[in-house]
């Protein structure tokens, strides 16, 4: 059985919505790249480590990260449903 027409659309618009908010996060991402002269992958590995430090920019920037993750397995799922 299919979806219902309804249905698509609504998963379609869920995935735009999904693709601005990883492009978003991904510019948010950059700029602390660029502030801080280091990838988000090396950042979050000293983060985890507690070797960062406890600037407030750290903790946003692990939360636009876990949100880009987050953000990415829906825009993923939403896709394979529609395939």
């Amino acid at each position: 059985m299919g979806l219902r027409k309804e249905i698509i659309t609504s998963l379609e618009r869920e995935m735009v919505i999904s693709k601005h908010a990883i492009n978003n996060l991904k510019n948010r991402l950059k700029a602390f790249e660029d502030k801080y002269k280091i990838s988000t992958d090396k950042f979050l590995k000293k983060f985890n480590k507690g070797e960062s430090g406890d600037r407030e920019d750290f903790f946003k920037w692990h939360a636009f990260a876990s949100a880009l993750k987050e953000w990415e397995s829906i825009y993923q799922s939403l896709k394979s449903t529609l395939s």
